[in-house]
C-alpha cells in the first residue's frame, strides 16, 4: 500500500491536483501551436488516450493568442508553456488557459513576475515552477560544478520565494533530469522542504524504447514512495504513447484503476503456439473494454524480434516456410509452415434472403452450408433448411467466393474497418470521432427529434425518463463542449432536453435522417473499430433498449422503427461477437417496429459487458498448441490453440455475469 506525500491542492480547470485526488497523466502537443487545426487534432487523440491535461508551447505571441481557439474546443486543461518573456504569460492567461509553465527567475525581473502573478491570481491560475537540470542558473552550476541534484533544490527554492512574496502559493513543482538518479534524489529532497504538489518527468528521455523504461525507473521509483501528484513521459515519439506509457505506469503500481490491464509474454523456444498472433488476437478483442479487467497471455516472440536464421537475424514475422532457424539446441532447422490471415482480392456481392446485400473479398469467411437442389418444372428447387441439417449438412466457414444459389448463410460478419479521428461539421468545426459523438449520436436516434419551419431544423428534442438524470446530464455535458446551450422541461414523466442550434440541425438529419423510420447509420460508422461502435451500442441501448426478464427468461431487445436503422443495429452487435436476432412486431394503427433480440446467455453475457456490467481476471496460458484458461491463478479449462480466444471470451463472459448475479458490492469484494 503506498502512502501518498502531504501536499496543498491546485486546481486546473476541472482537475484537482495534489492532496488525495488522483495522480494525473499529462502530455505536451508537438505541432505548432499556431496552427491551431493541426493542434486540435493532436489535443482530441490525447482526449481520446486518456490524458488528463495537455500543455502547449507558446514561443511567440501569435502562438499565444490562439490559445484561446483551442481551449473552447478541447475537454482537458490546457497549460502554456512560457520561456522568457513574460508578456506570452499575460496573453496566455487573457486567453483563458488553465495553468502556466515557467520559470519566475527567468522571465525579465521581479516587477514582470508581480505583473503575472497579479493576473494570474485574479483568474485562480496556477503556476508550474519547472526546473530541468539542463538549464540550471549559471552561479548555481558553477556553485555546484555542473548540473546537480543540490543545485535544481536550490534553483527550486528560489522561484518557489519569488512566488511566496508575491503571496501566491498556487503552484507546484517540476525538477527535470534526463538522468534518472539525479532526478530522483531531486524530488526526494525537496520533498522534505515545501508541501506543494510534484509534477514527475524524466526530460530528454529519448526514444519510445530507451525512454520508456528511464521514465519507468524515475517516476516509478518516487510514485512507490508516494512522492508525485501528476506525471508526464517524455518520449521522441506520437504524444498518445506518452500517455498510454504514463497511465500503464500508475496501473502497474496500483495508483489508477479501470479499464482493460492487458499483458503478455515475450514467449521464447518453449512454445510453439503462435503466442504473437495470440496476443495481438486477444487483445482486439478485448480492446476498448472499460470495467476493471485484466487478461493475460502467457506462453513460452513478439513482433519485430529478430530470430536468428542461416541467413543471419530476421524479425519473427519475415521468417517463412523453407527457412532455417537456430534452435535452442546449437542446430538449425527448417521451418516446416507459417501463416497469417490476409484479406484481398476482387470485391464479391452477396445477396442473403430477407437481410441486406453486402460485399465481401473473395477470400473472406462466412458461416454458411450449402443444399443440393433439384430440377423441378425447370427450376432449382431446394430442400428446406431443416430438412438439409437433418441430412447430414453442418454450418462451416466458407470463403465468400465460393458461394452459390441455394447455400444457408448463418450471416455475414465482415472484417471491414474504417476509424475517423475526426468530421468536419459547417457551423461546428471539426469534432472529434470519439465516445462523446457515438453517445450524442445514439440519444439522437432513439430519442431525438427536429423541428422548424419549412424544413429548417433549427430547433432538437431529446426524451429521457425523468429518472434517467445521468443521459440528461451526460448529454447535456456533450452539448456544451461543443458550445451548444441546452436546458430541460419535465413533462409527463419525461425529461426533454431542447436545443437551438441550426448547424447542430443540419448535422443530425445529413448524417443519421430526421424521421424515426429513416433514421440510419452512416455507412462508415457501421465499419469502426470495436471500441467506438460499442460506446455507439450502450448509448442506443440507454435510449431504446430494454435488459430484463420477459415470461421468467431474461432478454435484451433494441427497438425501431426504422428498418435500415435495425439491421445496422443487429449487423453492428454481430460485429462484436453478440449472437442477435432481427425480426419485426406489427400492431394495430401503429408502425412496424423492428426489434433486435439478444437471448442466449452467452450473448446475454457478451452484451453486458458492452454495456458495462462487470468484468473479471482471465488469463491464459499457451503452448505445446493448446491453451490453459485460468481465474484468478487457478486453471479452469484446457483447449486447442485454434480455440483460445473464443474460450476468454466466454470465461470473461461467464464471469461478467456471475458478477452481475451476485448483486450490488460484488466487485469490490473481488
Amino acid at each position: 500500500m503506498i502512502t501518498r506525500r502531504k501536499t496543498r491542492q491546485i486546481r486546473m480547470g476541472n482537475v484537482t491536483v495534489g492532496g488525495d485526488a488522483p495522480i494525473t497523466v499529462q502530455s505536451m502537443t508537438k505541432t505548432d501551436t499556431r496552427d491551431v487545426q493541426a493542434t486540435l487534432l493532436e489535443i482530441w487523440a490525447l482526449e481520446a488516450a486518456g490524458c488528463d491535461i495537455v500543455r502547449c508551447a507558446v514561443p511567440v505571441r501569435e502562438a499565444a493568442e490562439k490559445l484561446g481557439e483551442i481551449k473552447r474546443q478541447i475537454r482537458i486543461p490546457l497549460v502554456a508553456d512560457i520561456h522568457f518573456n513574460y508578456k506570452l504569460a499575460l496573453i496566455a492567461l487573457e486567453q483563458g488557459v488553465d495553468g502556466l509553465r515557467l520559470n519566475p527567475g527567468n522571465i525579465g525581473g521581479t516587477a514582470f513576475v508581480r505583473e503575472v502573478v497579479t493576473l494570474a491570481k485574479d483568474k485562480r491560475i496556477p503556476i508550474r515552477i519547472g526546473v530541468n537540470a539542463g538549464s540550471l542558473e549559471k552561479d548555481l552550476l558553477e556553485k555546484y560544478g555542473g548540473p546537480t541534484a543540490d543545485g535544481m533544490v536550490e534553483s527550486a527554492l528560489r522561484h518557489i520565494r519569488i512566488l511566496e512574496d508575491c503571496g501566491y502559493p498556487e503552484m507546484k513543482v517540476s525538477l527535470k533530469a534526463s538522468d534518472p538518479l539525479m532526478m530522483i534524489e531531486a524530488y526526494r529532497m525537496l520533498a522534505d522542504r515545501v508541501e506543494y504538489p510534484f509534477h514527475l518527468g524524466v526530460t530528454e528521455a529519448g526514444t519510445p524504447g530507451v525512454g520508456t523504461i528511464k521514465s519507468s525507473v524515475g517516476l516509478g521509483a518516487l510514485l512507490s514512495q508516494g512522492i508525485g501528484d501528476t506525471i508526464r513521459v517524455s518520449l521522441s515519439a506520437d504524444p498518445t504513447e506518452e500517455v498510454r506509457v504514463g497511465i500503464d505506469i500508475l496501473k502497474s503500481l496500483g495508483l489508477r484503476k479501470g479499464g482493460l490491464t492487458f499483458v503478455s509474454c515475450p514467449s521464447c523456444g518453449r512454445a510453439d503456439v503462435d503466442l504473437v498472433k495470440l496476443a495481438k488476437q486477444v487483445e482486439d478483442e478485448f480492446r476498448g473494454l472499460h470495467e476493471d479487467i485484466h487478461i493475460a497471455v502467457m506462453g513460452c516472440v513478439p513482433e519485430g524480434e529478430r530470430v536468428v536464421t542461416a541467413e543471419g537475424p530476421k524479425p519473427i514475422e519475415a521468417v517463412g516456410e523453407g527457412d532455417e532457424v537456430l534452435t535452442h539446441e546449437g542446430s538449425y532447422r527448417k521451418v516446416a509452415w507459417a501463416t497469417s490471415h490476409r484479406y484481398e482480392g476482387e470485391i464479391v456481392e452477396v445477396h442473403p434472403t430477407g437481410f441486406a446485400p453486402f460485399r465481401l473479398t473473395p477470400n473472406h469467411p462466412v458461416w454458411a452450408f450449402p443444399r443440393a437442389s433439384q430440377k423441378k418444372a425447370g427450376r432449382a428447387r431446394y430442400p428446406k433448411v431443416l430438412s438439409a441439417l437433418e441430412a447430414g449438412n453442418e454450418p462451416r466457414w466458407t470463403r465468400a467466393g465460393e458461394l452459390a444459389p441455394g447455400w444457408v448463410l448463418a450471416y455475414p460478419v465482415t472484417k471491414d474497418k474504417e476509424d475517423r479521428a475526426t468530421i468536419s461539421v459547417e457551423g461546428l468545426g471539426e469534432i472529434a470521432v470519439d465516445e462523446d459523438l457515438l453517445t450524442l449520436a445514439g440519444y439522437y436516434l432513439s430519442e431525438g427529434t427536429l423541428s422548424g419551419k419549412n424544413g429548417t431544423p433549427y430547433q432538437q428534442f431529446f426524451y429521457f425518463h425523468e429518472r434517467q438524470t445521468a443521459y440528461v446530464d451526460r448529454l447535456r455535458a456533450i452539448l456544451a463542449g461543443l458550445e451548444i446551450g441546452s436546458r430541460v422541461r419535465y413533462r409527463r414523466h419525461a425529461a426533454e432536453v431542447v436545443t437551438h442550434s441550426l448547424a447542430l440541425g443540419r448535422f443530425l438529419a445529413d448524417l443519421f435522417g430526421r424521421r424515426a423510420e429513416r433514421k440510419r447509420l452512416p455507412g462508415w460508422m457501421e465499419c469502426l473499430p470495436h471500441d467506438k461502435q460499442r460506446a455507439l451500442i450502450r448509448a442506443l441501448w440507454e435510449g431504446d433498449g430494454y435488459v430484463g426478464r420477459v415470461r421468467g427468461y431474461w432478454r435484451a431487445t433494441y427497438s425501431t422503427s426504422s428498418e435500415r436503422l435495425g439491421l445496422q443495429v443487429h449487423h453492428i452487435l454481430l460485429r462484436l461477437g453478440v449472437a442477435a436476432l432481427l425480426h419485426h412486431r406489427d400492431q394495430r394503427d401503429r408502425q412496424r417496429n423492428w426489434l433486435v433480440s439478444v437471448t442466449s446467455q452467452l450473448a446475454l453475457s457478451r452484451l453486458a459487458s458492452i454495456l458495462g456490467l462487470g468484468a473479471a481476471d482471465i488469463g491464459v496460458a499457451g503452448g505445446r498448441g493448446i491453451g490453459l484458461i485460468f481465474k484468478n491463478g487457478d486453471v479452469i479449462r484446457k483447449v486447442p490453440e485454434k480455440d483460445i480466444v473464443q474460450a476468454m471470451r466466454e470465461e470473461v463472459d461467464k464471469f461478467l455475469a456471475e458478477r452481475k448475479a451476485a448483486g450490488p458490492g460484488a466487485e469490490a469484494a473481488d
